[in-house]
């Protein structure tokens, strides 16, 4: 299989700051964000912190010509402009070619509101993540935004579709026990594990 390179592939994605704000490249600044994610630093402070602490070994890795990483409102910033479905295709193709899998392997699809989600204070609805978690090695191999609670199944559904491991079991709750959403997660090449409620008999 042909290597492939992640830092190269986010040069791809569409930068829309401009001028001076540019200090630090949308490359630097995402797999810098990709680092601490899975070092397990949340939010954007956190991953300006991460930033400061590993500065050294960064600068170094990276190949910075200035020594300096980004503050956490740079982060921010990227963050939130970045085409967030390119990027999460990015990260699933890099996944998909270096992430170690066993058979038996456990991934849980979940549903979680983000927290200080809402735009405005007229805002009714916090932004809504769905991620695919592997239970043994503790990583989020694929996360999508939904507007609500109500659309989760079929974004499920479409990830499944997009998923590119097989010969794993994929665990859900019962909201998805959908005729769709199994027939998705058997056509992928995967198992599941699925609870039921009285209102799903024949499930």
């Amino acid at each position: 299989m042909k290597e492939f390179n992640l830092r190269e592939a986010l040069t791809t994605l569409k930068d829309k700051r401009r001028g001076q704000a540019q200090q630090h490249k949308i490359d630097v600044v995402l797999m810098i964000t990709i680092m601490a994610t899975m070092s397990g630093y949340k939010g954007y402070r956190a991953i300006g912190d991460f930033a400061i602490r590993y500065k050294d070994e960064i600068v170094k890795h990276l190949k910075l010509e200035k020594d300096r990483v980004p503050a956490y409102a740079t982060v921010r910033r990227v963050l939130m402009e970045v085409n967030h479905k390119k990027f999460g295709d990015i990260f699933t193709q890099w996944m998909k070619h270096y992430m170690r899998k066993t058979n038996s392997q456990w991934i849980s699809v979940d549903g979680k509101a983000i927290k200080g989600t809402k735009q405005k204070e007229e805002d009714k609805k916090l932004a809504h993540l769905v991620s695919f978690f592997a239970s043994d090695s503790k990583e989020i191999l694929i996360a999508r935004k939904t507007a609500s609670k109500s659309n989760e199944i079929p974004l499920v559904q479409v990830m499944m579709s997009e998923f590119p491991l097989q010969d794993l079991i994929i665990t859900l709750d019962a909201l998805h026990c959908q005729t769709k959403t199994l027939q998705a997660i058997k056509d992928s090449g995967n198992d599941y594990v699925i609870q039921t409620k009285e209102n799903q008999k024949n499930s």
